[in-house]
């Protein structure tokens, strides 16, 4: 009626028909929730992130961008990565407009805040879903606050989600989120696949008589084969060079069977992020034993998944997640082995996107969960929680301590006027060597010349601190030789004819970036 006050009205769809949550579709409200949620979150991630002082495998990626102006020799070096090379063209232009490495954390940063939007503005999942996913470990810490390829490949296949889900689907632009998602990390091919298959074919069929008529469809096959040269072009940018280094001696000394029972026995921390060293002694061996399967961790892992794939509604979201991670653990085996945690959040992807599907889906029959509704709104809710509750505790702990000491250390000898003195580190220096904004550093571990190590069959992380490698650095410099190293002990220091001039106590989250500088003034 002209001049009454505006009545906003709130819908409660049926649980039978999608989210396993109550949906709200108050424009209005969701409006306001969407920007106040986006904003605290974008507070509080700007405040993580410039508190976070960046390690190793961050750093590694802009000077390798950096250093490399022939797209060719990119390419060439990324090689020995093993990652694609999306992140890589992304850090391009800003790595040579300047050296400063923060350049990266703000673009990381702006993923983040988008993949939150992608998130929130799902309104078909329940609020506090919404809410709790994007203040989650993966998605606030591990991949927002990190500046590492992870989130660039999060944000595309959400966004691919997103476009195939809704009442104007977006399917055309859903498969270059898709190509381009594949050509951000190799762990990201086998979600992509899950949800191609799931929305180019599955989705499709009415019955599985029908699966035949699939090769008739136009769609389907221009899905098949944008996504297929998709993954040619990333296992052509990843593909193992003939001096392989290292990193995959691991790998290959285990049977594949072997591998899949080690990431399978992980898969837990996906949903569940703890580390184990606040387990007890007895039960740490058990769900988080070091370096070969547990039946325990085994079974722990299968009763999570479970459970997940219970809570869901929907055969569409289930028959995703359980694809999607069955192919990401099998992905896992061959490339990892025994997977560290930044991979296990792409299986949170997973879930991320099985709830996506679960609550915009609607199935001609109604749904059937393996759960009463509390147990399975308890249990999606109770990992959530979880994972904010991770999240909140590794952005504290960042907070207080430094994630790495580099950037400590690359502070300390700018103020002392060192940073321009030959320079000496092994792998794990990296990060200073890019926070010092240097053109090269002498690394211990290739005994070679550079701003970052390529790992070939050259590099030894066993490799030990020698004269030569201080004579090398020297090369014709007056000034002194200055090593950034772990802390050696006495006699070592008189040998090398060195001097401790500063020490780091401030005991670094990564273990092995805490350094010692000495100082080598007459060889």
């Amino acid at each position: 009626m002209p001049g009454s006050h505006d009545v906003t009205m709130t819908t409660v769809l049926p649980a039978e028909r999608g989210s396993q949550l109550p949906v709200a579709r108050d424009t209005a409200r969701n409006g306001a929730f969407e920007w106040s949620f986006l904003g605290l979150f974008a507070i509080l991630l700007a405040l993580v992130t410039a508190r976070h002082e960046m390690w190793r495998d961050e750093l590694l990626a802009w000077l390798v961008v950096r250093d490399n102006l022939s797209l060719f020799d990119l390419f060439h070096v990324i090689r020995y990565e093993g990652h694609p090379a999306l992140w890589y063209l992304v850090l391009y232009i800003p790595s040579h407009i300047s050296w400063n490495p923060a350049s990266m954390q703000v673009i990381n940063y702006l993923f983040a805040v988008s993949e939150a939007w992608l998130i929130l503005s799902a309104r078909k999942l329940h609020w506090s879903v919404r809410a709790l996913t994007i203040f989650s470990y993966f998605v606030f810490f591990q991949y927002g606050v990190i500046a590492r390829n992870y989130m660039l490949s999060t944000l595309l296949l959400t966004a691919a989600a997103r476009a195939l889900l809704g009442e104007r689907q977006h399917r055309k632009l859903a498969i270059i989120f898709l190509a381009l998602a594949i050509n951000t990390h190799i762990h990201a091919i086998p979600i992509a696949a899950a949800l191609a298959i799931w929305a180019f074919g599955y989705a499709k069929l009415h019955r599985w008589n029908d699966a035949c008529k699939l090769f008739h469809d136009k769609e389907f096959w221009i899905a098949f084969l944008v996504l297929m040269t998709s993954v040619a072009t990333a296992y052509f940018t990843v593909r193992p060079p003939a001096d392989q280094n290292y990193l995959l001696k691991d790998i290959e000394s285990h049977s594949l069977p072997y591998n899949f029972l080690l990431a399978e026995g992980r898969a837990w921390k996906a949903l569940l992020p703890i580390s184990p060293a606040f387990l007890p002694a007895g039960l740490r061996e058990q769900i988080a034993p070091m370096g070969h399967p547990s039946a325990t961790a085994s079974g722990f892992s299968l009763a999570l998944f479970l459970l997940v794939a219970g809570a869901l509604r929907g055969s569409q979201a289930r028959c995703f997640f359980i694809l999607a991670f069955t192919l990401e653990l099998i992905t896992m085996a061959v490339t990892v082995g025994d997977p560290p945690m930044r991979h296990l959040g792409m299986l949170f992807d997973i879930f991320i996107i099985a709830l996506l599907i679960d609550a915009y889906t609607v199935s001609d029959k109604p749904a059937r969960a393996w759960f009463p509704r509390p147990v399975a709104s308890g249990a999606i809710l109770g990992i959530l929680t979880f994972q904010a509750l991770a999240a909140i505790y590794a952005s504290g702990q960042d907070w207080k301590r430094p994630f790495s000491e580099a950037k400590e250390v690359s502070s300390w000898l700018k103020q002392q006027g060192l940073d321009k003195n030959p320079l000496v580190v092994d792998h794990h220096g990296i990060a200073v060597v890019g926070y010092l904004e240097r053109p090269s550093a002498y690394f211990i571990n290739c005994k070679c010349l550079g701003s970052y190590v390529v790992y070939d069959s050259r590099v030894d992380p066993n490799k030990k601190l020698s004269l030569g490698d201080l004579s090398s650095a020297r090369g014709n410099s007056a000034l002194p030789v200055i090593l950034v190293y772990d802390k050696l002990s006495e006699a070592d220091v008189h040998s090398f004819g060195l001097v401790e001039i500063h020490s780091f106590a401030s005991k670094a989250i990564v273990p092995e970036e805490t350094f010692t500088v000495y100082e080598q003034e007459h060889p």
